[in-house]
């Protein structure tokens, strides 16, 4: 057995024309690899149905990812990027972010491309390139009504890589709609809880009909995401912290659904590490807003979360890490292989699989 506390550990080797630059359409026609104790299966998406049971909760996170994305202009005409970070539902002009572009000078006022009525201040909190960066908004226009004119949401930077490798538009029209869960609701996040992306309406009316619960929570998801693994060690690591938030309903159906002997499947890693972070807070799943910044590596026990759906993720990531601590490292790459050699799609908009909990 390779030594799990690595991060090359959990790499693997994917040709690039396996990133997905576009998700399959309809939504639930995105391949489905079913991996079980017994065996592995290939499915298209629409036929998760038949991996559920009645009297199981499906939990889903229903954030909606903000256009925090935007484009403005220096005096001298560089192009630069800004990336809000913080929620940009609250009721704020200032707000924290990052940008790249054309260098800016401290408390430099920049205008937004494509609309000129839009001005805003970029500075830092000192003189270190590194530290934190603020964008204010000037005038008195919403900052909501703002984004929602100028702003873009943030795809994920291995999505415009390729597109830029393809020679493709960096963005479309139809990602607004396509980077979203159709169940969005609330929240501020800055990338998608992807694993959503493959339901439509339909098919959730399916599954309630089968005698399954729909539940949703909420979990921000920030930039910290797309951060990379910086150490071998995976102890060294730090881990983000994320903002989320649990009802009471969910909670006390996530307890019923333990008493009479259901599963708790979770759709994505997002709602994996809010209701494990309950787990290890409380030992069950209680109502409330928290902050986590938990990071679940093999050598956990898993006491909430029974069954994952989610994405195929990059390779050395917290994400890939996490999988491989809930399925098993020997069942999770064995499937990233099948999965490379069967020609499935990667990432955000890449295709998806079912994974049971590996035996205690």
């Amino acid at each position: 057995m390779p030594d799990l506390n690595q991060k090359s550990t959990y790499e693997f080797n994917l040709p690039e024309s396996q990133i997905a630059t576009k998700p399959r359409e309809p939504r639930d026609a995105a391949r489905l690899l079913c991996v079980t104790h017994d065996k592995t299966e290939h499915k298209i998406f629409r036929d998760i149905v038949d991996m559920l049971r009645p009297g199981d909760t499906l939990v889903v996170n229903d954030v909606a990812v903000q256009k925090a994305r935007f484009f403005v202009r220096r005096a001298t005409g560089g192009i630069v990027e800004v990336l809000l970070t913080d929620d940009v539902t609250a009721l704020s002009r200032r707000h924290e972010c990052l940008y790249k572009g054309s260098h800016v000078q401290p408390d430099e006022i920049l205008t937004a491309v494509g609309d000129d009525s839009v001005r805003v201040r970029l500075s830092r909190d000192s003189a270190d390139r590194a530290s934190l960066c603020h964008v204010e908004f000037l005038g008195d226009e919403p900052v909501l009504e703002i984004l929602e004119r100028i702003g873009q949401l943030p795809l994920p930077p291995y999505i415009i890589k390729r597109r830029k490798t393809l020679g493709d538009p960096l963005y479309d029209a139809s990602d607004s709609e396509q980077y979203q869960t159709v169940y969005a609701k609330t929240g501020s996040a800055v990338a998608a809880p992807t694993a959503g992306l493959h339901f439509t309406d339909a098919l959730i009316e399916k599954i309630r009909a089968k005698g399954i619960s729909f539940k949703r929570l909420r979990l921000d998801v920030g930039t910290g995401t797309f951060r990379p693994v910086q150490t071998e060690r995976l102890d060294q690591h730090v881990m983000h912290t994320e903002h989320y938030v649990i009802s009471e309903d969910l909670a006390q159906t996530i307890r019923e659904t333990k008493a009479r002997g259901g599963r708790v499947i979770a759709v994505g890693t997002t709602v994996v590490r809010s209701l494990e972070d309950q787990f290890q807070r409380f030992g069950e799943v209680r109502s409330g807003g928290y902050d986590t910044n938990i990071f679940i590596k093999p050598g956990y026990h898993f006491g909430i979360v029974d069954a994952l759906i989610t994405n195929f993720h990059l390779p050395g990531s917290t994400l890939i890490v996490l999988v491989a601590a809930f399925a098993g490292y020997e069942t999770t790459m064995a499937a990233y292989k099948t999965a490379v050699e069967a020609g499935y799609l990667f990432y955000s908009y890449g295709d998806a699989m079912f994974l049971e909990k590996q035996a205690d």
